[in-house]
């Protein structure tokens, strides 16, 4: 049984008995928000769509509408796909639950596309706002125009609009064009490990997107040889001269998190010598501190290497944030420990050039 037949057979059983979908309700203290359950359902409704089934795709949007709500881990995709899903449907008086969800917050406010709110169709979506009694009319129409005519979307706008859509959800259509993809959206972890290393090692030019894809594969399978060989191949075929560096501090902060310090310090260096960017700076000096941190050694030289680097950029920015100055107050700790000890046995030259570090005195 493929795992779209699997969605396909769950599907039968609520439609069979309509009270199972009180296990698809989000719980906002629950562990599990059932966020990918739903998915799995609109999945299986698109791909075996029924007329009967709007309750069911209403039910599970007005879930995702609350999911929403509370910032759970998942993706925001799967709400507009099930919105999506609901307008395949042409019910005007879904606008409600389409304008609810608009208006969550700023980002709701932003992202999910205001064609949702006429996606019924122009002319359906007036016919039905001129008898439909709810509070938020007149606001609705401040936003969508108060009119047919004066309406900020044409009939051609949402056509259009309708056909990108199907587009963009194209990976959850039978028969799967990208398996792998859609493993990894509806989180399929297990059956997602086993096919990834075939994708890997295919032969292939990497395009751009597929290197991405390639970063976000290993990242989702925990797996940081994976993302360092990614972070590696992304350096080597990058023709994106502004995201070098942004790429080689990733491969540096995964080297600090494998415990290949050296490797770490030796891109750092690097990337703080070639740039005036504060911001590139302050993330490489965090990753610095972490390297020191990790050692606890203040004889160590790498230690010795990092705080040095440290030392001339914090005298050279005074400071670059709350927690990453925080994380130079934690290394100075670590580092003063090495050198009160060490500064009786050091000639003068030498405590002179301890106290310079950081205005010690």
């Amino acid at each position: 049984m493929t795992v779209v037949e699997r969605y396909k057979t769950e599907l039968d059983l609520v439609r069979q008995n309509p009270k199972l979908l009180h296990n698809y309700r989000f719980e906002k203290d629950a562990v599990n928000s059932k966020h990918f359950d739903r998915l799995k359902l609109n999945i299986a409704i698109y791909d075996d769509l029924k007329q009967t089934d709007y309750e069911i795709v209403k039910y599970l949007f007005a879930e995702e509408k609350e999911w929403r709500k509370y910032g759970k881990d998942g993706e925001v995709d799967n709400l507009y796909f099930c919105a999506f899903v609901l307008t395949l449907f042409n019910s005007p008086e879904i606008v409600w639950l389409f304008f609810e969800a608009k208006n969550i917050d700023f980002d709701s406010g932003i992202g999910f596309d205001g064609e949702y709110l006429v996606s019924a169709g122009i002319k359906e979506t007036y016919q039905y706002l001129e008898t439909a009694d709810n509070p938020k009319r007149i606001e609705l129409l401040k936003y969508i125009g108060e009119t047919q005519e004066s309406c900020i979307y044409s009939q051609e706008d949402i056509d259009n609009w309708k056909e990108y859509k199907k587009s963009y959800f194209r990976n959850y259509k039978l028969p799967i064009q990208d398996e792998l993809y859609f493993l990894y959206s509806t989180n399929e972890r297990e059956l997602f490990l086993t096919k990834l290393p075939a994708w890997i090692n295919q032969e292939r030019a990497w395009t751009y997107e597929e290197l991405s894809l390639y970063r976000t594969y290993a990242k989702y399978a925990d797996d940081k040889v994976s993302e360092i060989e990614a972070l590696k191949l992304t350096l080597e075929k990058n023709d994106e001269d502004f995201l070098i560096d942004i790429y080689n501090r990733q491969l540096a902060e995964l080297y600090v998190e494998t415990g290949e310090n050296n490797k770490a310090l030796e891109i750092l260096e690097k990337v703080i010598n070639g740039t005036d960017n504060r911001n590139i700076v302050r993330d490489c000096i965090e990753q610095l501190c972490r390297i020191i941190i990790r050692i606890n050694n203040s004889s160590d030289d790498i230690a010795k290497k990092s705080y040095h680097i440290i030392a001339f950029q914090h005298k050279k920015y005074k400071n670059f944030s709350p927690m990453v100055d925080g994380l130079i107050k934690d290394v100075i700790k670590i580092m003063e420990e090495g050198k009160i000890t060490a500064q009786n046995s050091l000639p003068k030259a030498g405590q002179r050039w301890w106290q310079k570090l950081f205005g010690s005195k």
